[in-house]
């Protein structure tokens, strides 16, 4: 049985609508960015996982804290090659936006997280136990 986590069975528009953004960015960073990081292609068609997924919407928020889009892509592939914890949160310094200053706390950890300088907090337990489910709930639909 395949690995659900792996599985490339989303279309562009399920991943684009999952992972938070719009469907003509997702097809802009296919052709900019080697979308070999986070899909398949087969045919004339993209196909994707909920990895895949999972990083997209890592590196959306990643961009959105102002990493540029190729590092933010391939810091999300080098931090998601396993599903994170369901109450893991990413850190990341601003000013710092590199996969190596990043860091993944618990939620539970958050009050005692010594913040000095600004940092941003992702909630990336959250949005890909989010994403599992939906694709979840996909996979069964399609059954």
């Amino acid at each position: 049985m395949a690995d659900p986590w792996r599985e490339r069975a989303y279309s562009v528009g399920e991943a684009a609508t999952l992972a938070g953004i719009r469907r003509s960015a997702l097809d802009m960073w296919c052709i900019r960015q080697p979308a070999e990081l986070f899909s398949e292609k087969r045919g004339h068609r993209r196909w994707f996982s909920p990895q895949d997924i999972a990083i997209l919407r890592l590196a959306h928020e990643l961009e959105r804290g102002g990493m540029p889009l190729l590092g933010a892509i391939g810091a999300a592939f080098e931090v998601l090659q396993e599903p994170p914890a369901a109450d893991a949160i990413f850190v990341i310094p601003t000013g710092k936006l590199t996969a190596r200053s990043a860091r993944f706390i618990s939620d539970r950890d958050v009050p005692r997280l010594v913040v000095d300088k600004s940092q941003i907090l992702i909630p990336i337990g959250q949005l890909v136990a989010g994403i599992n489910a939906a694709c979840a709930e996909l996979r069964q639909r399609a059954a």
